[in-house]
């Protein structure tokens, strides 16, 4: 994706002056934040290679953190579908959560049984954010 770009024009979508999104555009436009993310991750990992692996942790939250605290801003800035803005805060306040978790203790990054978002992937499987509710393994694949 042309990131920038395309993350620009995204959040531009819906979130300050304009209607709120229907469902369906806020999923797709929600789902291609996530996907923006997740791609980020991936060219951080990169150039961390093992470092991530091996449990670094200022390598885990360079990958880690940055992307998910963006990917956040940026669904904040959709602006959710009137109808559904209860159940679109709660995903964006688990969210939240998983970030400050994977801050104070990363290595829950790599137990299934410890990942500091698996509150919000499943309220975004739950809502139909296929890809914002896999979003958080996208580096680290946890053990379990």
């Amino acid at each position: 994706m042309g990131l920038v770009a395309a993350a620009l024009s995204i959040a531009g979508c819906g979130g300050s002056g304009g209607s709120q999104p229907s469902r369906a555009q806020f999923i797709r436009q929600g789902d291609a934040i996530c996907k923006q993310a997740a791609a980020e991750r991936e060219r951080l990992a990169a150039r961390y290679k093992g470092e991530v692996v091996s449990g670094n942790f200022e390598a885990v939250t360079a990958v880690f953190v940055p992307p998910m605290e963006r990917e956040l801003r940026r669904l904040r800035a959709l602006g959710p579908p009137q109808a559904d803005e209860k159940k679109v805060r709660a995903i964006l306040k688990a969210t939240k959560r998983g970030i400050e978790d994977a801050k104070a203790d990363y290595l829950d990054l790599f137990v299934r049984e410890t990942d500091p978002f698996a509150e919000a992937n499943a309220l975004a499987r739950r809502y139909g954010l296929a890809t914002c509710a896999e979003s958080s393994h996208a580096v680290i694949q946890p053990q379990g």
